[in-house]
């Protein structure tokens, strides 16, 4: 029987909790209404109230930590093969949630960040650590095989998606870091760009499998 490793989950959602502290030393000093979305202009378009930022959104995001952990864990077949990268996809969440609250919270109080700046840097990281981790993970893992739904399990049809998903990952997340010396709209092409390419892939793969 699949086991949840139930030590990963505590932790990684334990310091998605851990910026309420932050939250809490500001409080009193934080506004009313919290911007918590930016257009890639650095406008904010998005608001929270000040409970619902300070204590919601770490909460939203623990929920989506503890659910992304166990589908990871009762999805993967090969967990000692798995063990780091499965280790470093826990891990996504809750550093974004650290970083982003904190930046939220400095951005209120009336610093004058570039979200814009922050966020593709962020992303980049990530994506380069992601597509380098990727192609390590056995195919009937579930973020190889079952993600790109091939039928019949196509081991090489399978290698082969992952193998570029891996490299489009790495070269998006370098494009996302070096965008942040450009204007905005560099940000946002390559962003559609990537997005567009995934959607090719996968429909690439999910019609190939079918033949």
């Amino acid at each position: 029987m699949k086991k949840i490793n139930m030590k990963s989950l505590i932790i990684t959602s334990i310091v998605c909790l851990l910026p309420i502290i932050c939250g809490l030393i500001f409080y009193n000093e934080l506004p009313e209404s919290i911007a918590i979305h930016w257009g890639i202009d650095n406008n904010p378009d998005g608001y929270f109230s000040k409970p619902a930022f300070v204590y919601g959104m770490p909460i939203m995001m623990v929920a989506l930590q503890v659910f992304c952990c166990i589908v990871s864990d009762l999805s993967d077949k090969n967990p000692e093969a798995n063990k780091k990268a499965t280790t470093v996809y826990k891990w996504i969440i809750p550093i974004i949630t650290v970083v982003l609250y904190i930046v939220t919270i400095a951005i209120a109080l009336g610093n004058n960040l570039d979200i814009r700046k922050i966020v593709m840097i962020l992303l980049g990281i990530l994506f380069i650590i992601s597509g380098n981790y990727m192609p390590k993970v056995r195919n009937d893992y579930y973020m190889t095989s079952k993600i790109f739904w091939v039928k019949n399990r196509d081991e090489k049809l399978v290698n082969k998606a992952v193998k570029i998903s891996a490299y489009s990952l790495i070269i998006f997340g370098i494009l996302f870091i070096l965008s942040i010396l450009f204007k905005p709209v560099v940000s946002a092409t390559i962003l559609v760009a990537m997005i567009l390419f995934c959607l090719i892939i996968y429909l690439y793969v999910y019609l190939k499998s079918r033949k």
